[in-house]
């Protein structure tokens, strides 16, 4: 079994200052006294959870869970009891997971497919897998030319910056460009055609 981690660090206030920062049904920021007006206590105890410094009374923590919509066990684990198994099974976050059910309930725009259709064949292409493997590798690449952790003595006045930027840029707008295709968009030749 995993340690604990209190103070800052610990499940509880992380997870605290992540609804704070956006909540989950509005997206907008809360303030301490917004949130500790619901509650019924001052913003400065709000600040002492959200800093790890102390914990709620179980009331104090159903409140906080009515007011952003989640429940207590998400607040104390960071996974609700209603998604634990496909966090099991599948390592999604919370945060995946509730955005996967809202892709679910979104209607898509006249012509388009819904969200959650386009996310399920996203998830069904080996192509997109692969993807964002690559993406992850060209990423870390640029990361460690822009961080200097990349030997540029051998390449002159070559711009390897620029280049390994430039690969990046041209790797994902060839992957979307395919995307498109694949769902009868062909943006080269000025086409439509029924997908």
């Amino acid at each position: 079994m995993a340690e604990q981690v209190t103070g800052y660090e610990g499940t509880f206030p992380t997870i605290l200052r992540e609804l704070l920062e956006c909540h989950p049904k509005t997206g907008e920021k809360t303030t301490l006294k917004a949130l500790g007006e619901y509650v019924g206590i001052r913003q400065q105890t709000i600040s002492l959870y959200k800093n790890g410094t102390t914990q709620p009374t179980p009331e104090n923590l159903i409140k906080i869970a009515e007011y952003f919509h989640v429940s207590v066990d998400y607040l104390l684990t960071g996974i609700s009891s209603g998604n634990k198994s496909l966090h099991e099974e599948l390592g999604l976050s919370e945060g995946a997971i509730a955005l996967m059910k809202l892709a679910k309930d979104t209607e898509g725009f006249e012509g388009a497919m819904p969200l959650i259709k386009l996310l399920d064949s996203l998830l069904c292409d080996k192509d997109f897998y692969a993807f964002l493997e690559d993406l992850d590798f060209k990423s870390a690449q640029v990361r460690n030319v822009l961080n200097g952790n990349f030997d540029k003595s051998k390449m002159g006045d070559f711009d390897v910056e620029g280049y390994f930027i430039w690969d990046l840029q041209k790797f994902v707008e060839e992957f979307i460009l395919k995307q498109l295709q694949k769902r009868g968009l062909h943006i080269e030749d000025n086409t439509v055609s029924e997908a």
